[in-house]
Parts: structure tokens; C-alpha cells; sequence
């Protein structure tokens, strides 16, 4: 189970309706399976919809959470599609990130109807959500 508080998830997803119709990127760092923290990030792909990749900031937001001994996360948003590990989120986080929390957000039902979700994506691609549970 992933606790989130309500506070970073309402961050996460405003950045998610900040960057749209592109695809939010970020880091969060989670302490014992609670996110602590969140670190948006430039998504350095101009491809609105259909793909993110990390700038340099994205890269020393993952440093910078190792250092303070938080098990980084990678966010993204679907800005038009389910909240769900696309063909190319599992195949680029199974070679880069295998097994690493993911968190995506969707806003393909309107910008006020955001769905959240966590995942982890092995090695071999396959996904598994993860529980996730909005804290006060």
C-alpha cells in the first residue's frame, strides 16, 4: 500500500492540468511506502500526449532524493488516456526503472475528474498496481 498525501497528490495532478495537453513528468520520494515528497520536472519530449522524458532537473530531482535517503518514484500524466502503464511507459521503465514506483495521473475525462494510480513495472514489462491511499 502507497500512502499519498492528499496535499502532493493535488500537486502532482495540478501540474498534470499545468502542462496539457503534454505529459507531466516528475520525481517523488517515498519514506516506508508514504510519499514525502514531490519534485515536478521538464519533460524534455515535445510530443503532446504520447510521450515524456526526463530533462536534466528530472535526473538531479532522483540524486537529490537518493542523498536524503528517499526511495525515489517516477510520476507521469496520461493527459488523454487511462491511467495506465502505456506499450512504451513498459517498455522504457522496464530497461531504465524496472520494479520503481510509478505514479500516473489521467485527465482523460476532463481536468476535474483526474484518476490516480500506482504501479510497479518489472524487468520483463509486466505491471502490478499498487494500493494507493489518499492521506490527510
Amino acid at each position: 500500500m502507497i500512502e499519498f498525501p492528499r496535499s502532493l497528490a493535488d500537486q502532482l495532478i495540478a501540474h498534470a492540468r499545468d502542462v496539457a495537453p503534454h505529459e507531466a513528468c516528475g520525481v517523488a520520494g517515498v519514506r516506508n511506502g508514504r510519499v514525502e515528497q514531490l519534485i515536478p520536472a521538464k519533460n524534455a519530449s515535445a510530443s503532446p500526449q504520447v510521450h515524456f522524458t526526463f530533462a536534466d532537473d528530472g535526473y538531479l530531482a532522483i540524486i537529490k532524493l537518493e542523498r536524503e535517503g528517499l526511495d525515489p518514484a517516477i510520476y507521469h500524466s496520461h493527459p488523454a488516456s487511462p491511467a495506465y502503464p502505456s506499450a512504451t511507459d513498459r517498455a522504457e521503465m522496464s530497461a531504465t526503472w524496472p520494479g520503481s514506483l510509478q505514479l500516473m495521473v489521467s485527465l482523460r475525462h476532463g481536468p476535474d475528474q483526474p484518476e490516480l494510480h500506482a504501479y510497479r513495472i518489472a524487468e520483463d514489462g509486466s505491471v502490478r498496481e499498487e494500493t494507493l491511499t489518499l492521506i490527510d
